[in-house]
């Protein structure tokens, strides 16, 4: 086999690439160069989903893959009941289609590849965020300290909006990619993930750096869908490191650990919110003494009116709570009853949007032409229900809890991991399951987040395929019956 069929062939060099190539349409001026790249790797993915299903029969072998099967099947239904829409809705429903079963089959289904060290392919990939998010985070604190800010196209470069987004597109965007760093870098401390993935260590200096840079960015970016993950991942890791290392517990243990990790968990959201303040307020001041310094002559009332207004305190412009998201929610109310069963697909949100609300849905206008595949409901579980109808998401959600329920069992019982980067993946598979619910996340949307999250989802599947061997020759039961060939 030639070194060009096997790399084309190579499943996990392709997601190393997808997943790189997403991060890096996070980044400003780098999105459009990256978004075109993105359109071979993703014709690349969908000719990989194929050729292994029909060589390895990937579907067959992915745990529970019956139901994620069924959810494809019915968004495909969905998208054809839809073909009266225009011809771009058309084909933005069925590329969410082909998407979602890469999500699927590609990313999640990691487990059914028996000869992958899985552990050397996300090392790369946390190696890789760990570098980048490292440079682009000092460049971007730089340039803010030189108060060097400017806007290009849709381009908002180092402050958007009053927040810092650095390097960023938009600063949600930094927050998300800022927890991740950080996450990574926890794996990368991992003695046993070190030492099954055969490669060097990182080196502290630049592991210390990350998540010094990377969290101060997280406080300036002011994204409270970033700190929510970030407050889930260490209360959820905390809870592991009171649950997990013992296999029963009495009544008083149960008590004292549940209490201890309530205290934990008050003490680490206080905390964080309050060192944002702090941080925030400090850049300001520092800000303001750097920009004072540069006025010739402050005694004029018009220098300084112009020297206030140009002062960036890092906090949200819109003050409302919810930041819109009510009123989203709302929308997507009325969206769902247009067709609750099948759902009205992913490429369909804008045009019925603009069919049943005199000013379309919020937001939508601030995308420009991008609006028809933008357009979201910051909030995965309701976009799933309104895009795949009560059908899909009850299918979607009996995986879920599927996956948890097992997963959950295997890693409160296991006192093995503390060395381990399952604990870490499975902390941040909880709290990104609470993140989606303010903001664009688990399926609906070709980006960073999404594909980072299927990607998370299939390494702890490796786990679980430890855990619990899947039967792919054998026999599973369904409903009290006996069927041959196992897909659940």
């Amino acid at each position: 086999m030639s070194k060009f069929k096997k790399a084309v062939l190579d499943t996990s060099l392709f997601r190393r690439s997808y997943v790189i190539c997403l991060f890096c349409s996070n980044i400003s001026f780098v999105l459009i160069p990256a978004y075109l790249v993105l359109v071979f790797l993703f014709f690349w993915g969908v000719f990989l989903m194929i050729y292994n299903e029909y060589k390895h029969h990937t579907v067959e072998k992915t745990r529970y893959g019956l139901w994620l099967l069924a959810f494809v099947l019915t968004s495909l239904v969905t998208a054809l009941t839809h073909l009266a829409s225009s011809f771009l809705y058309n084909a933005y429903n069925f590329i969410m289609v082909l998407h979602l079963a890469m999500c699927f089959f590609v990313f999640y289904s990691v487990h059914t590849e028996k000869h992958l060290n899985f552990r050397r392919e996300l090392y790369s990939v946390c190696r890789f965020i760990v570098y980048c998010s490292t440079v682009l985070g000092i460049l971007g604190l730089a340039f803010l300290m030189a108060e060097i800010s400017f806007e290009v196209l849709w381009f908002k470069f180092i402050v958007y909006e009053n927040r810092f987004d650095g390097m960023f597109v938009n600063p949600n965007q930094l927050g998300f990619i800022n927890v991740v760093a950080i996450f990574c870098s926890h794996m990368l401390i991992k003695k046993d993930f070190i030492a099954i993935s055969g490669r060097e260590r990182v080196s502290r200096i630049w592991i210390g750096s990350c998540v010094a840079v990377n969290a101060i960015s997280l406080l300036l970016c002011d994204s409270n869908g970033a700190m929510l993950l970030m407050m889930g991942y260490a209360i959820f890791f905390v809870i592991y490191k009171m649950f997990g290392s013992e296999s029963k517990f009495s009544v008083r243990q149960i008590v004292l650990k549940s209490a201890a990790c309530l205290a934990a968990g008050v003490v680490i959201v206080s905390s964080l919110f309050f060192i944002r303040n702090i941080t925030q307020a400090g850049f300001v001041q520092i800000m303001n003494s750097a920009s004072a310094s540069k006025i010739v002559s402050s005694d004029s009332l018009t220098d300084q009116i112009v020297h206030d207004e140009a002062v960036v305190t890092f906090e949200h412009e819109n003050k409302n709570l919810d930041s819109g998201r009510i009123t989203l929610w709302k929308q997507a109310a009325t969206l769902f009853v247009q067709n609750p069963i099948l759902g009205i697909g992913r490429g369909n949100i804008f045009e019925y949007g603009n069919r049943l609300f005199e000013n379309g849905i919020k937001f939508s206008d601030s995308y420009g032409i991008l609006a028809p595949i933008m357009t979201d409901f910051h909030n995965g579980y309701i976009t799933i229900l309104v895009c795949s109808g009560v059908i899909g998401f009850v299918l979607f959600c009996i995986f879920g809890l599927r996956f948890f329920k097992h997963i959950t069992v295997h890693v409160f019982r296991d006192n093995s991991l503390h060395e381990s980067v399952l604990p870490c993946m499975y902390a941040f598979m909880c709290s990104y399951l609470i993140y989606s619910c303010l903001e664009v996340g688990l399926l609906f949307n070709v980006n960073f987040m999404v594909i980072f999250f299927w990607l998370i989802l299939g390494y702890i599947s490796c786990f679980l395929e430890k855990y619990e061997p899947h039967r792919t020759l054998g026999t599973f039961v369904l409903f009290g019956r006996t069927f041959r060939r196992s897909l659940l």
